[in-house]
């Protein structure tokens, strides 16, 4: 969401809100390819092959199929799948079932000052379109010009142009998102850490470790 000679957009210009738009036409596309060999499947067995068992999965796809489809509509924008629904869709891993976070990639002046005539545009597009999701602006430059750093240099710079790196938010809201949590490990020569879903008990964590 920035002006820079030295980038060239695919699109001719910079336009943060078209390109969402973009992107999520994107995604709900994808879903259309991914669905259609799966309802194929589904029908030879479940309509053709008089399977009753897979019967419900597939009149549950056709309703997805119905969403997405003919809708055009992502699917976490249903207002009511039922349980067993949802099921399948974790089944699947459909890409617009997932939650969205939204990084809006600033300069670093933007960044620094808090200012910039694309955020209120994409926020109200967002509050609008995907209510709840959450928008986390960043800078990808004063993020690599950190990364070069040593820690005492990072932090002197940061004091300097009064700002904060926005990685640890961005990590932390992904794994919020994803319903992810991170356990850690120690050894006598090193420190790891460990991703696991949100509800995972220790034996099964244990066996992370170990696979």
């Amino acid at each position: 969401a920035f002006d820079d000679d030295d980038i060239v957009h695919v699109e001719g210009s910079v336009d943060p809100v078209r390109d969402i738009e973009i992107i999520h036409d994107e995604l709900r596309l994808k879903d259309e390819e991914l669905i259609a060999p799966i309802l194929d499947k589904l029908e030879k067995v479940a309509v053709r092959g008089n399977d009753k068992k897979l019967k419900p999965e597939y009149d549950i796809m056709c309703k997805i199929k119905s969403w997405v489809v003919d809708e055009k509509k992502h699917i976490r924008f249903h207002p009511d799948w039922n349980d067993k629904e949802i099921e399948v869709l974790n089944k699947h891993l459909l890409l617009t079932s997932k939650p969205m976070v939204y990084l809006v990639n600033l300069s670093e002046k933007d960044y620094i000052r808090k200012k910039n005539k694309w955020l209120i545009k994409i926020k109200e597009w967002v509050d609008k379109n995907d209510p709840g999701a959450v928008l986390i602006p960043f800078s990808g430059a004063l993020e690599l010009k950190l990364q070069e750093m040593t820690d005492e240099e990072k932090e002197k710079y940061l004091t300097e142009v009064k700002t904060t790196s926005a990685l640890t938010k961005i990590i932390k809201t992904g794994y919020a998102a994803l319903q992810l949590e991170y356990f850690f490990t120690a050894g006598s020569d090193e420190v790891r850490a460990w991703t696991i879903r949100k509800g995972t008990k220790a034996p099964q964590a244990a066996g992370k470790i170990h696979t």
